[in-house]
C-alpha cells in the first residue's frame, strides 16, 4: 500500500502485456524466472527482443524516419569508443541541473531526457507518455521520489545514499532495460522508443564505466580511473555516492523507494542530484546515512567495471549489427 502522500505512477512489472509480442513475452519469461534471470538467457532474450521492436517499426512504415534519425546521430563517439549515440551527451547537456536551495520541484526522467531528441517523430509521443516517472528522480521544496513513488517530506524517515557501483552491475543494468521492453506495449513507435531508451541507457552506462586500466585492477590505482567521460558525467565516476533508498512512513508500519540503474546513471549524469536531495533532507531533519564501501579498494571497483563495461559494449554492438541497414 502507497501512503496517502505517495504517488506510485510507473511500476517496474516483469510480466508483459497480454498482446506482446514473442520475444516480449520470452523476455518476461527469462525475467521472472525462479532465483532471478540467468545472465546468459537475459542477454539473448533482451537483444531478440529489442531487435524484434525495431523490425516491427519498419514493417509498419516507421522505418524510414527511424533509420535516418538514428543514423544522423551516431556521427561522433569518443576516443574509447564507448558512445552509442551523440545525441545523448546533447539531451543532457541541455537538460536543467537541480540547486540547492529548490524553489520548485525538480525532476529527470528517461522519457524526459528522450523527449529532447530534436525534431521528435509525432509517432512516439503515445509510447512515451507511458514512460512518465519510469527510471526518475524528483526532489522539491515539498516531496522526494524515485522512480515514480514520490512521498512528503513529512512522511520521510531516511535519506541513504551508497557508491554508484554497488547498484550498476551488468546484470541489474540488461534486467532493468528489460523492464522497459516488456512493459511498452505494442503500439506504433514502440521500436523506435525502446531503440532511443536503449541507446540513451547505454550511452550513459558505458560513460561510466572505467576503461581498461592495464593494471588488472591492481590496488592502488588511480581515482582517475573511474572518471571516465566528462561529456556525459562531467567526471563523476562510480565511486560517486547517489542516492539508493528513501524510506518513509506508511499509514501501518514504513516503505522503502530504491534506486533503479536508471535513477542512479541520471543522478550521476546531472550533477547536483543527490547534493540536492541530501541538503533538503538535513532541511526537513529528515535523517540522512552515507553508507561507506568498507573493505572494498579502488582497484577491486576498476576490474568489476571493466567486466561490467565488456558486457555491455557487446550487448551494444550485438545490437548495432542487427540494426544496421
Amino acid at each position: 500500500m502507497v501512503p496517502d502522500d505517495a504517488t506510485t505512477t510507473v511500476p517496474t512489472p516483469p510480466a508483459a502485456a497480454p498482446d506482446a509480442s514473442p520475444a516480449a513475452r520470452e523476455l518476461a519469461r527469462v525475467l521472472d524466472a525462479d532465483g532471478g534471470p540467468a545472465p546468459d538467457a537475459l542477454h539473448t532474450a533482451l537483444e531478440d527482443a529489442l531487435d524484434e521492436a525495431v523490425a516491427t517499426d519498419v514493417a509498419t512504415g516507421v522505418a524510414t524516419e527511424v533509420a535516418t534519425d538514428v543514423d544522423a546521430g551516431r556521427t561522433a563517439r569518443t576516443a574509447a569508443d564507448d558512445l552509442l549515440a551523440d545525441w545523448a551527451g546533447k539531451v543532457v547537456a541541455a537538460y536543467p541541473r537541480p540547486s540547492y536551495p529548490l524553489a520548485s520541484e525538480w525532476d529527470a526522467s528517461v522519457q524526459g531526457l528522450v523527449r529532447l531528441v530534436p525534431l521528435l517523430p509525432r509517432f512516439a509521443t503515445a509510447p512515451l507518455g507511458l514512460l512518465d516517472r519510469f527510471g526518475a528522480v524528483t526532489v522539491g521544496p515539498e516531496r522526494v521520489g524515485l522512480d515514480g513513488t514520490d512521498v512528503d517530506w513529512s512522511r520521510v524517515v531516511e535519506i541513504r545514499t551508497e557508491p554508484a557501483w554497488t547498484c550498476l552491475s551488468a546484470a541489474a543494468f540488461e534486467a532493468d532495460l528489460a523492464r522497459f521492453v516488456t512493459f511498452v506495449p505494442p503500439v506504433p513507435g514502440r521500436g523506435w522508443l525502446l531503440r532511443r531508451v536503449s541507446e540513451l541507457l547505454m550511452s550513459l552506462y558505458l560513460a561510466v564505466l572505467p576503461v581498461g586500466s592495464g593494471d588488472d585492477g591492481a590496488d592502488g590505482a588511480p581515482l582517475d580511473a573511474l572518471r571516465t567521460d566528462p561529456a556525459l558525467t562531467d567526471g563523476v565516476g562510480l565511486l560517486e555516492h547517489v542516492v539508493t533508498s528513501i524510506t518513509y512512513t506508511r499509514r501501518w508500519g514504513q516503505g522503502e523507494a530504491t534506486v533503479s540503474v536508471p535513477s542512479a546513471l541520471l543522478q550521476l549524469a546531472l550533477p547536483g542530484t543527490a547534493d540536492a536531495v541530501v541538503r533538503t533532507a538535513r532541511q526537513h531533519g529528515v535523517t540522512v546515512t552515507h553508507v561507506p564501501a568498507e573493505g572494498t579498494s579502488v582497484g577491486a571497483v576498476i576490474t568489476r567495471g571493466e567486466t561490467w563495461r565488456r558486457t555491455a559494449l557487446d550487448l551494444r554492438d550485438d545490437l548495432t549489427r542487427r540494426w544496421r541497414p
